[in-house]
C-alpha cells in the first residue's frame, strides 16, 4: 500500500510489558489503515526512537494475515443528482407537465 500520510497516535508506556504502544494510521490512495503497534524499549527511551520503532513495528505487521487491523476504503465519488431546470418545475406547479 503506498502512503501518502502517517500518523503515530498517543503513545503509552506499558510497565508491565515494558514495552511503548501505540496506533499507527496509515493514509494511502485506497484508504485508510490502522494498526496497533508496540515497541519493546526502557522508559528513558528516546522520543525519536520510540517513534521509528512504533512506525517500522506496525509497518512489518500491515500486510501480515491475522493481524488485527482497522481499514477504512476511500468512498466513491457520487454521481450528480440531476436538477430539475425552471421550464420542469414551471410545468409541475401549473399541472401541464405530461402523465
Amino acid at each position: 500500500m503506498s502512503r501518502s500520510k502517517t500518523e503515530i497516535g498517543e503513545i503509552r508506556y506499558n510497565a508491565a510489558e515494558q514495552s511503548f504502544e501505540a496506533l499507527i494510521t496509515f493514509h494511502g490512495e485506497t484508504g485508510t489503515r490502522r494498526i496497533p503497534s508496540s515497541f519493546f524499549a526502557p522508559l528513558d527511551t528516546e522520543f525519536e526512537v520510540v517513534g521509528r520503532g512504533l512506525l517500522q513495528a506496525a509497518e512489518a505487521r500491515i500486510n501480515r494475515p491475522g493481524q488485527m487491523k482497522s481499514r477504512l476504503e476511500k468512498a466513491p465519488t457520487p454521481l450528480p443528482i440531476p436538477q430539475p431546470s425552471a421550464f420542469d418545475w414551471q410545468n409541475f406547479l401549473h399541472g401541464t407537465r405530461a402523465a
